[in-house]
């Protein structure tokens, strides 16, 4: 077994696969937008959105339950990896058959229906990569996990590009969906390498770990009713090119969801360490990690805002020109969702899954009461504007958790160092208006990282706290 990796280290591998994939996705996307127009696009995003938590149900948390359990006790490694294969395998034929029965009683749609049923066989081939992708994640090999994601987004992307080129649309793409994970299913068994798997797992084994991964489940089908069920109820309430709009402003939020979780994954095996009663190191790296997060998800979000009309016309034309407005309401959800993201880590390595399902529970109950009064009134606009309030509620709860479990503080102090810079970052772009995105996206990077170091930064508290979270 190989020795931890530092948490710099590992997230920063994460990191750079995710900016290699997103370059090449980008580019995917554009493709995709353009080619498919808002109609299309809709439908496309339609099925993602309704597939989504049958394979959250395909995982029901087994795989994270997983991480913690052999990041605890690294002697387990084989009979948890034997046992999550044969749960996640049963789950995901389960979920498939219940998702294509729904799906015959709610459709009426033959391509959609067809669409649906390759997602599923997704979910069942992803089902059979999990147990590779633990393992790596359970060993903090992170540098073959970053390989992974990079050779899936490239065969991805080169096959989805294939498909566009040809002329295909619903039923290709979903097909090349297929094609890249059956692909990847054999490159995840060659990264982790042989597994030794014990001749036979004890009997209780299966029925211990479903049993431990119930809060889990409920918690990771939960999230996936709350980031899909707007796109569902879009289409329900409204029309498919609906859909396509807010699904075209999504996909810059979509972005920043990957890079949160790129960062706090690394995160999740250490919390799980320190488990063993040592709650005040957990509060520290808490502590030390949310002011960076801070500093990352402010010019993200601040940047997305003035960029918006500039963002969505230039990447997928004029048919998209309202996913601009969306794209000003959804982006803010994001500086809550990094903090969230870290956070979830701490609170499940200390095993308080059931109040993180309450906070899903209750997040995806909002949304879709807000989604219910507001798309009838507002279409897309109002799902945006439920999907904004439930991020900082979910923020709000969490910080509620954090306090009980760790005691963390959240001290203001230095914070204004953010605010003035990304103050100067606006003046910068909106300054430089009309001179071109490319220009405008450089001066407001160049504007804030510049106005950070010229207040001081480097001699802040903030930055001793950012070098005790990259010495770990």
């Amino acid at each position: 077994m190989t020795g931890r990796g530092s948490i710099v280290r590992n997230a920063g591998a994460l990191v750079a696969s995710q900016l290699v994939t997103k370059v090449l996705n980008l580019a995917v996307s554009v493709a995709l937008v353009r080619w498919l127009g808002a109609h299309e696009l809709g439908r496309y995003a339609y099925v993602l959105a309704f597939s989504f938590p049958f394979g959250a149900v395909a995982d029901f948390g087994l795989t994270t339950l997983a991480i913690r359990e052999i990041s605890r006790d690294r002697a387990r490694e084989a009979v948890v990896v034997a046992t999550l294969s044969r749960l996640t395998t049963t789950l995901a034929a389960l979920s498939v058959a219940t998702m294509l029965v729904l799906t015959a009683a709610v459709e009426r749609d033959v391509a959609v229906v067809g669409a649906i049923a390759l997602a599923g066989l997704s979910s069942v081939i992803a089902s059979l990569t999990s147990p590779s992708l633990v393992v790596l994640t359970a060993r903090e090999q992170m540098h073959w996990l970053s390989l992974f994601r990079i050779a899936a987004s490239a065969v991805g992307s080169l096959l989805t590009l294939g498909v566009l080129l040809a002329g295909g649309r619903l039923i290709p793409l979903l097909l090349a969906s297929v094609a890249t994970g059956g692909l990847m299913l054999g490159v995840a068994r060659a990264l982790a390498g042989p597994v030794r798997v014990p001749s036979a797992v004890p009997g209780g084994a299966a029925r211990s770990m479903l049993r431990q991964a119930v809060p889990f489940g409920l918690l990771m089908t939960g999230f996936a009713l709350y980031y899909r069920i707007d796109m569902v109820m879009l289409d329900w309430l409204t029309d498919t090119r609906q859909v396509g709009l807010y699904a075209a402003a999504y996909r810059f939020p979509d972005t920043i969801i990957v890079l949160a979780a790129s960062l706090g994954g690394p995160l999740f095996p250490r919390f799980s360490s320190l488990a063993a009663g040592r709650r005040e190191e957990a509060r520290r790296l808490l502590e030390d990690a949310w002011r960076p997060l801070l500093a990352l998800g402010l010019p993200l979000s601040l940047g997305a805002t003035l960029l918006a009309g500039g963002l969505t016309r230039t990447l997928f034309g004029e048919e998209f020109v309202e996913s601009a407005g969306l794209l000003r309401l959804l982006i803010w959800g994001t500086l809550p969702l990094l903090w969230v993201n870290v956070a979830s880590h701490a609170l499940i390595a200390f095993d308080r899954v059931w109040s993180l399902v309450a906070v899903y529970a209750t997040s995806a109950l909002v949304n879709i009461v807000g989604n219910l009064v507001l798309i009838p009134r507002y279409g897309s606009r109002g799902a945006a504007l439920a999907t904004l309030l439930c991020e900082w509620l979910n923020l709000a709860l969490v910080i509620g958790l954090l306090r009980a479990t760790f005691g963390v503080s959240f001290s203001p102090t230095g914070l204004w160092r953010y605010a003035l810079a990304a103050g100067g970052m606006g003046l910068a772009v909106w300054f430089l208006r009309g001179y071109g995105l490319a220009v405008e996206i450089a001066t407001g990077a160049l504007a804030y990282g510049g106005a950070l170091l010229a207040l001081g930064y480097t001699r802040s508290a903030d930055h001793l706290a950012m070098r005790r979270l990259l010495a770990q």
